[in-house]
């Protein structure tokens, strides 16, 4: 069984179509979705622990393949960088080989009408504003009765202020607003004249307090560029991490040649997870390219019978044939002696009653 993934032009980025070939007769095609790189499992919130059973948008077998269609909730979430291996319910699992895909940059947004219920009170306020001018406009007749009015209100006013003008309480008044006014200019002047010297003293705390650390801060401020230069020194000089250096290989032009060798350092039998998993990205990407050695070596990652580490990618009978049929094919000498050594195992398998042990031995070429 092989899987792949690759974009579902008809239905636009983020979508995509896992297509499965040799699943059998599928009637439920659940699926879960590990990622080698930590051992994670897909689910509807990304990248998690447990286990999640998905469910694909739709699907239909044809027979010789499965094809499920799925979201940016699968798609957005996979990449070339790394490996992953899908497995269907009651069936099997197997790897999921990466092409190309087209990327959902939809991260959700406002709706367009959520600001219209905000417009209608600006509209309708100045809608009041019409209203008062027929009221003003209806009273025109009384106007004319008013005129006679108007001279006893501007005379009523300069009655009492002449009146005022004769008390004594009038007087005191002014010289009480004149005198508050002095005090008012006053205050301004000292405000805007006193008040400036104190400005100067302002900035001699921190003049006083750089000089009181005079010795400490010169210190202290010669080194930072320093220790920045260092630091940068030090940083370029750490190495990347087997896993990081992979991934920066297949950024670029991935040379098979070029991959081969970076990932045969990392086949060590005391090799680390994250060592494994490296030169497995490497080894898959130039066997995928043509190259008959990482076809061989990428066996060996699946082959049950193998004893070098494998990090976190899984056994696989199938997966190993397939690579190591691929490789004897591109000439790869070491191939034959493998495969013969992957069937005694499977055969020994087949008689503690495996199932896939048997499926393979029936359909072994």
């Amino acid at each position: 069984m092989r899987a792949s993934i690759s974009a579902d032009t008809g239905r636009g980025p983020g979508n995509g179509i896992i297509e499965i070939f040799d699943a059998g007769d599928v009637s439920e095609p659940g699926f879960t979705l590990l990622r080698a790189s930590d051992g994670k499992c897909l689910g509807p919130r990304g990248w998690q622990e447990s286990e999640t059973l998905l469910t694909p948008d739709a699907w239909d077998n044809d027979g010789d393949s499965l094809r499920l269609a799925v979201g940016p909730a699968v798609v957005d979430e996979v990449d070339n960088l790394d490996a992953y291996r899908i497995s269907l319910r009651g069936v099997g699992s197997c790897a999921l080989a990466v092409k190309s895909l087209v990327y959902s940059n939809i991260a959700g947004g406002h709706g367009m009408g959520a600001g219209a219920p905000l417009t209608p009170p600006p509209v309708a306020s100045p809608a009041p504003e019409p209203e008062p001018e027929p009221v003003l406009e209806s009273p025109e007749p009384p106007l004319a009765f008013e005129e006679p009015q108007a001279p006893q209100q501007h005379e009523a006013p300069l009655e009492m202020a002449s009146k005022e003008e004769g008390k004594p309480g009038a007087k005191a008044g002014l010289v009480l607003l004149l005198v508050l006014a002095a005090i008012a200019a006053g205050v301004a002047a000292w405000w805007f004249l006193l008040r400036e010297p104190e400005k100067a003293p302002l900035p001699t705390p921190p003049e006083q307090t750089q000089n009181a650390d005079k010795p400490q801060s010169a210190d202290q401020a010669q080194p930072k560029p320093g220790d920045a230069g260092q630091q940068g020194a030090d940083a370029a000089k750490q190495p990347l991490s087997p896993l990081a250096s992979a991934r920066e290989q297949l950024r670029g032009q991935a040379l098979p040649d070029v991959s081969l060798a970076m990932a045969k350092p990392l086949r060590k039998a005391d090799a680390k997870p994250e060592e494994s998993d490296a030169a497995f990205l490497l080894l898959e990407d130039a066997a995928q390219k043509g190259d008959a050695e990482a076809m061989f070596l990428v066996g060996q990652f699946y082959d049950p019978a193998s004893t070098l580490p494998r990090g976190s990618i899984p056994a696989d009978l199938t997966q190993a044939k397939r690579w190591y049929d691929q490789a004897l094919q591109k000439g790869q000498p070491q191939a034959k002696a493998a495969l013969d050594t992957l069937k005694e195992h499977a055969r020994a398998l087949e008689a503690k009653g495996d199932a896939e042990a048997r499926s393979l031995l029936q359909n072994w070429q």
